[in-house]
């Protein structure tokens, strides 16, 4: 597995840092000796819909581990006030950079 995937933000749910189009690249590896901080931007498979990936900022961490997921456009963003904190496992890495088409 690389370290570094590409994936196109599909919503406007973290506008005005990202933009529907936008192409956001991660780090796989990023958790593999550090733990999840607040402030970060990750990619997460979405919980509810198999196959599917979210692009939100890492707003809470608890003690058991399980992280909560917030966009920055909280009026357009589903994330962690709709299906829950989500384990560890369920990031995919990450944000390094933005790429606007």
């Amino acid at each position: 597995m690389w370290p570094l995937a590409r994936f196109r933000v599909e919503d406007d749910s973290m506008s005005p840092n990202l933009e529907p189009g936008d192409y956001v690249v991660v780090n796989r590896w990023a958790y593999r000796f550090r733990p999840p901080l607040t402030g970060d931007v990750v990619v997460v498979r979405d919980p509810d819909v198999p196959g599917r990936f979210l692009v939100k900022r890492i707003y809470q961490i608890s003690p058991e581990g399980l992280v909560g997921l917030q966009g920055d456009n909280a009026a357009r963003s589903r994330d962690s006030r709709a299906f829950g904190p989500v384990g560890k496992e369920a990031i995919i890495g990450k944000m390094l950079l933005r790429l606007r088409p």
